[in-house]
């Protein structure tokens, strides 16, 4: 066999095995912490104001979003990274602080899509629920900012028919 050919198998086989790859076994699982540290016994200091959400998961109180990233973010992203608009310090806040924003203007989502996906953040990923309030405020905003794509250059493709 070629070594060129060699080479080739051997990658195509290693991104083979690590896409099939579900259980973890060849690659290092990342587990983000679903539930608060446990707290010491000192009482904590009374807060200024709101922190990042460290500690996933719970319930958010009114107001409550977190206005600064945690210290564990793992992305440069700022706020002005969204576009401007009503919810834009809300959403940066409450989803940067787990991503960054490239991840959520990749997206193109219908405002159903991203209520699923900001429940399955809620769900499966351990992120604190905002109030409805908040919650309905960060959706109008990636619905308004983000909405699904036009798939080809004129809108319907008309061989698609």
């Amino acid at each position: 066999m070629k070594p060129i050919t060699a080479i080739t198998v051997s990658i195509l086989s290693l991104a083979v095995a690590l896409m099939l790859d579900r259980g973890s076994g060849l690659r290092p699982r990342i587990d983000i912490p679903h539930t608060a540290p446990a707290s010491s016994t000192a009482p904590a200091p009374a807060a200024t104001a709101p922190q990042a959400s460290s500690a996933r998961g719970g319930t958010l109180a009114k107001g409550a979003i977190p206005r600064n990233l945690p210290p564990d973010a793992n992305h440069q992203d700022t706020i002005d990274s969204l576009p401007a608009g009503k919810g834009q310090e809300e959403t940066f806040y409450m989803c940067a602080a787990c991503h960054g924003t490239a991840l959520i203007k990749q997206q193109g989502l219908s405002r159903e899509l991203w209520e699923a996906s900001f429940q399955l953040m809620i769900d499966r990923h351990g992120m604190a629920k905002p109030d409805d309030a908040d919650r309905t405020l960060i959706i109008d905003y990636l619905a308004e900012h983000f909405p699904p794509r036009r798939k080809g250059r004129g809108g319907d493709n008309p061989f698609l028919k």
